[in-house]
Order: structure tokens, then sequence, then C-alpha cells
């Protein structure tokens, strides 16, 4: 897959006169030199320092093939709002771009915070940000399926209260998401993360509470790696792995992680992690627990229902369920041992 980051690179290279032209440094000090700032950029890139203060958006502010762009905040006290209708912030056929250190909010209009779109939306990094409150996500990475994106990075962000997926990633691989928080101080959202055929990745560090589910590994999402993350507090389940088509996902390693206080919507009634058309995983050294058992307990640790195979399954902890602890068949391959449960 890393073959995609080289095809990508030579889409976007720009011709070696452009090079030698340096691209500017812009500073923005309200929402009229902001705009200014934006619609001065040119193929190349360039930097827009955003000093403190709030900046209104009243539609989209599209970016379409540019590359090479930082917009860069002064802390959380720099705040691009958004009061119109449609995504704030949208990258297409943009790469090698930097979003830090600022914070972003939706309206009740409002689509996603920030999206990146089509082929050579790759190596982008989105870093110390939060986002709250958009009715659909807080970032989304949407990829075409022919040619995947690559190397996009999401880290030490905050993304909260965005209604839907907080964190959507469709057709991305090779990703790095770090050191996040997915959580709510009101609504529940629908999920902390999504990734829907993203391969290749590491996901690492990150906490999750306060969402319907925390964390949903989907089909066509190959390869990754899962560990020390905190899947906390979630309404239903706090993990899904896999879908409904065969081999949903494969070669994935899911471990060091602690999963507590699921199924707070209704104690009981959901497992905390579930799998369906998971193959060949590795589920290790994990820990599932509730931290108020005497109110909050989920049906069982880990299920793995049809389509699962060949997992190895071992010293984890499995706590405080009201069913069996762990639900697996036995004849499909799977090496279990060495498990603390009820």
């Amino acid at each position: 897959m890393r073959c995609s980051l080289w095809m990508v690179a030579l889409a976007l290279l720009l011709p070696v006169r452009a090079w030698a032209k340096t691209p500017p440094l812009l500073e923005a000090r309200n929402t009229k030199q902001f705009l200014a700032a934006v619609a001065k950029l040119e193929k190349g890139g360039g930097t827009i320092r955003l000093h403190p203060g709030e900046y209104l958006l009243k539609r989209s502010l599209h970016l379409q093939q540019k590359n090479h762009i930082n917009l860069i905040g002064s802390g959380w006290n720099t705040t691009i709002r958004m009061t119109g209708k449609g995504d704030a912030l949208i990258f297409e056929d943009c790469g090698f771009c930097v979003v830090r250190d600022l914070m972003l909010v939706g309206g009740a209009e409002a689509g996603s915070g920030i999206v990146f779109r089509g082929k050579f939306s790759s190596s982008n990094m989105v870093d110390l940000c939060r986002i709250a409150d958009f009715p659909v996500s807080g970032i989304r990475f949407e990829g075409d399926p022919a040619s995947p994106l690559s190397s996009n990075t999401v880290s030490r962000c905050h993304l909260i209260g965005n209604r839907q997926d907080q964190l959507y990633s469709l057709n991305n691989n090779d990703f790095y998401i770090l050191q996040n928080q997915f959580g709510t101080h009101g609504n529940y959202p629908r999920t902390g993360a999504k990734l829907i055929r993203s391969s290749a990745g590491t996901y690492s560090l990150n906490y999750h509470w306060g969402n319907e589910v925390a964390f949903h590994m989907g089909e066509g999402s190959h390869f990754n790696r899962i560990s020390s993350n905190r899947f906390e507090n979630a309404r239903k389940e706090a993990v899904i792995l896999g879908g409904d088509v065969p081999y949903a996902c494969m070669l994935t390693i899911f471990t060091g992680n602690t999963v507590h206080t699921s199924s707070e919507s209704k104690s009981g009634r959901y497992a905390a992690v579930t799998a369906r058309n998971v193959v060949d995983m590795t589920f290790t050294s994990n820990q599932v627990f509730s931290w108020d058992s005497a109110k909050i307990r989920h049906r069982s640790s880990l299920v793995l229902e049809k389509g699962c195979r060949n997992w190895i399954i071992k010293e984890n902890i499995f706590r405080h369920n009201v069913e069996k602890s762990l639900i697996y068949e036995e004849d499909q391959g799977h090496i279990v041992r060495d498990n603390i449960g009820d």
C-alpha cells in the first residue's frame, strides 16, 4: 500500500520553477483578513497564522488542488465558527496540509468540521485541535476506492459532541490516529471513530467516552494495529469489529486496550466487544470490566459472531458480565488460553 504514497507524490509534484518561489506567510486577526488570506493561496500553498479571536464562516471554505497549506491557530482561543450550512473546511485533492492549534465549532445547519476528499488528499495532518458540535463529523476522510488516501494523521485532538461519527475514515490507508479524545458533554455521538476500508494504520492512545459506540472498525479494514486505547462509557457496545460481508476484517492486532463500563443505556443488554466476519485476529492483553459493576454490566466481554475464524485470544481480563464472558465457536481455529473471566 505504500506504493500509493509515491503515486500521490508524483501526482502532486509542482514544476521545478515553482519550488523556487517561497510560499507566503499570511496573518489574520479577523474574518475578513482570514478569507482574504485564503484567496491569496496558490497551488504551491502557504501558511496562514490566525491570531486569537473568533472567525465566522457563513459558507464552506473549500480548498481544491492546493498543496502544502498550513492553517495555524494561536491555541484554543482561536475559534473558527461555522454559522452557515455545509462543512466548515474542505480539502479536495490537497496534500501535505496541516491544520493545527485551534478550535472549530459547528452549528445547527453545519455539516462536518474538516473534510479531506478526492484521490490526492494524502499526507495531511490535523493536530492539537478541538472540533465540537457538528451535526455530522468532526473530521472526515473520504477517499476514492480506486485510489485510496494514504498517510494522513490525526493527533492530540479533542472531538467533542459531533453527533454522527466523530471521526470517519473511508478509503484512507496507512493512517496514524494518535492521542485523541472522542467524547461528549451532552448529546451521544453515534460513534467515536469509524473506519471503513481503511487499512494498514495505527490507532493508539485514544480515549473514548459518552458515545453510543466508542469504536467501529468496519468492512475492508485490514492489517491495523489497535493498541493502548481506552474505550469507555459507551451507551451500547464499546467496540464493533467487522461487518456483514465475508472476510470483513483480516490480520489486525487489538492489544493492551482498556474497555470499561459499556452498555450504559441498559445494563446487561450489549456486549463490550462484538465481531463478525473477522479472521486471523490477535486479541491479547486487554482489560474488559465495569467501573461501577453494581450499576452497569455488559452482556459479555467478547462475542465472536458468524464468520470469525483463527483468532488468538489470550492473557485478557474479562469481568462484570451478566452472561458468559467469552462467546465463540470452538471449531473455528481459535487459540484461547490464559484469560481471566467471571
